[in-house]
């Protein structure tokens, strides 16, 4: 998170922003989080943390709380054995709650426009060739 809140100083320092108001959403939350705790409030004036990261999530004698570190340890092993599945499962079940009970989850969903990315044949913006763009006359 250090990077990126770094990152993100260089930004408001390079635009020389003022009063700003950094809302961080997931990950976008330690960030802000981050940024405050490395880089201080001089220059901001609102923060808005939703569903934001915990600092520290595995279980340690100062976060009784967190999990285990054999979750995490399990979540390395699938993503070197098949980080395609991992996504799938992760998008299929916990991510979104569909793990809840009385949850139905929608498979149609996971598997096409929820986790393009866990597709290796899914052809996104990023992955697709200039010809295979379709025309533009607004092209910049």
């Amino acid at each position: 998170m250090d990077h990126y809140a770094d990152d993100l100083t260089a930004v408001i320092d390079a635009l020389d922003l003022e009063d700003v108001t950094l809302v961080g959403f997931s990950t976008g939350g330690g960030e802000v989080a981050r940024y405050i705790g490395r880089h201080g409030t001089g220059r901001v004036r609102k923060a808005v943390l939703v569903a934001a990261v915990p600092p520290i999530m595995v279980r340690t004698a100062d976060n009784p709380g967190g999990l285990p570190l054999e979750v995490f340890d399990g979540l390395r092993k699938a993503s070197l054995e098949n980080r395609s599945k991992l996504y799938l499962d992760i998008a299929s079940g916990p991510f979104f709650g569909f793990n809840r009970p009385g949850a139905k989850p929608d498979q149609a969903w996971s598997r096409t426009s929820g986790c393009r990315a866990c597709r290796p044949d899914t052809r996104t913006p990023t992955t697709r060739s200039p010809r295979s763009r379709p025309p533009t006359s607004a092209r910049t």
